[in-house]
């Protein structure tokens, strides 16, 4: 099956209040990685709209949060299927911003719908709890209770299951919504709010701004009526995002970055551990948080994975998403190329074996040839160990005892995903005590799906997105106490009568 691209409307406006409308701060091109040819614009906003998107927000939420939970869920669910009937389009879409392959970009159209569907499907189940009371005939009750507006930023690269996560957890708890989309990847943000609103959903309930990212996200978190702030992106823009947004309060969720470390155990079957993280190493370019990065092997299996590894790597066909057999797509843009290309570098001054790639693809587009950095020692100052490298480049260090393979895994400063190939017991019980990681798979991948909740740790960020917690995130648990009345009292007050005795 191949994408029709000619489905795909690549340019951008802004969505206010019910209406799309052209941004007054100008526009900037819509680049395809996988050329470098414009191929559209998108329209960026003016700080008077961004204030417009704000208040609109802020008079749609009384209404909104007052709707029904289970007519929101309808929302979302129609949402879903409108998102799923116009696939082809989706996947055309994301492919040409993107520079993912055709699998990619139709994977994450189906995550995107499932995401919607199940935010629909849950946002009629966030109900009060109810708890006995300390004395006879009372009671206590936890009532989620809907923040009010919230900002919503995205990264660009998984533009739409971020963008359906974050939107369908908030709209589920009856917020409403400012959404900062990036300028990276506006058409799919922009398809992704047109299902939404084509499904019913009211005017104002949810805004689409474009912008220059440090001016919109400041006009955001100065903003008293933006109850919460849901981010996901590098870790240093969270943690200035978090500071932004101390003084107002605003609640935040932060998805910030990652420098997953693989631990390969002696017992493990080298060919099953690249046959099973080689698909999240390379897919999408390597452009995941969550991406295997850091291969850590015992050493009397290191040179046979390091060999096996390399020969995956160049199985990989390079090219845009359009074209027949390609299987690894470009990465973002010439910045993220050239800091690729700079890590290796740095890499090979430290020692490494580069044993495939580490170069610029010679085609127009942004390609970094797949990547295997081999033979960093474990306490190497290399910058690959500690920054992340989000591209198609992975590192091999050997390690013989377990303490130096858990030391090393937790030497950088990402708490996000990590994974354990092993078949024993007592190790896996061990590792994932000892690992500072929020997501662990063993002997297989850790996906983040709708169904459970997933949250950063350390400076890999922190609150929960997915499950009844990411959109518990976006609510107050008010507690109510009471007593029933004195009888009298009641009967007196239903009459009408006074109890001012002076």
């Amino acid at each position: 099956m191949s994408v029709d691209t000619g489905l795909a409307r690549m340019s951008a406006d802004l969505f206010v209040n019910g209406s799309w409308t052209t941004g007054r701060a100008g526009r900037l091109d819509n680049v395809d990685p996988g050329n470098g040819r414009t191929i559209g614009a998108v329209s960026l906003a003016g700080a008077d709209q961004v204030a417009e998107a704000i208040t609109a927000a802020e008079v749609a939420f009384a209404a909104w949060s007052a709707r029904p939970a289970v007519g929101r869920g309808d929302i979302l669910r129609c949402a879903a299927r409108l998102l799923a009937d116009r696939t082809e389009e989706a996947a055309a879409t994301i492919l040409l911003e993107t520079g993912k392959t055709e699998a990619d970009a139709r994977g994450e159209i189906d995550r995107a719908v499932e995401t919607l569907r199940w935010n629909g499907e849950q946002a009629g189940r966030v109900q009060a709890t109810m708890f006995p009371g300390v004395v006879a005939g009372s009671r206590r009750t936890s009532i989620p209770t809907s923040l009010g507006p919230v900002a919503v930023i995205t990264a660009w690269n998984f533009p739409a299951v971020l963008a359906t996560r974050k939107l369908g957890a908030a709209l589920a708890a009856g917020c409403t919504v400012v959404f900062k989309a990036s300028e990276f990847a506006p058409a799919t943000a922009r398809l992704v709010v047109e299902v939404l609103v084509d499904a019913g959903l009211p005017a104002g309930v949810l805004n689409l701004v474009f912008g220059d990212p440090q001016a919109v996200s400041e006009q955001l978190t100065s903003s008293s009526s933006i109850k919460a702030l849901s981010f996901t992106g590098s870790t240093a823009v969270g943690k200035a995002l978090a500071a932004q947004a101390a003084p107002n309060l605003i609640r935040t969720v932060m998805e910030l970055g990652g420098h997953a470390p693989v631990l390969v155990m002696d017992d493990a079957d080298v060919d099953h551990v690249i046959a099973t993280t080689a698909a999240a190493k390379f897919g999408s370019a390597g452009q995941s948080c969550v991406a295997p990065s850091r291969y850590f092997v015992h050493e009397s299996l290191y040179q046979e994975f390091v060999d096996k590894l390399t020969a995956k790597a160049e199985t990989y066909i390079l090219g845009h998403g359009t074209e027949e057999g390609v299987t690894l797509g470009a990465v973002a843009h010439q910045g993220r190329l050239d800091a690729l290309v700079r890590l290796a570098r740095d890499a090979a001054d430290h020692g490494a074996v580069i044993t495939t790639g580490g170069k610029q693809a010679a085609r127009d587009g942004f390609y970094l040839e797949p990547t295997v950095v081999a033979g960093l020692p474990l306490d190497s100052k290399a910058m690959i160990l500690s920054e992340e490298p989000f591209g198609p480049i992975a590192t091999v260090s050997s390690f013989s005892t377990l303490d130096e393979a858990i030391d090393a895994a937790n030497a950088a400063p990402y708490s996000f995903a990590a994974y354990l190939f092993t078949n024993s017991m007592n190790m896996r019980d061990e590792v994932v005590r000892r690992l500072n990681a929020s997501n662990i798979g063993i002997n297989q991948l850790a996906p983040s799906l709708p169904d459970v909740p997933l949250g950063g740790l350390g400076n890999s960020g922190y609150g929960y997105e997915g499950g009844i917690e990411g959109i518990l995130a976006f609510t107050q648990l008010r507690l109510v106490s009471e007593t029933a009345g004195r009888p009298s009292t009641a009967s007196a007050i239903s009459r009408g009568e006074s109890h001012d005795r002076r």
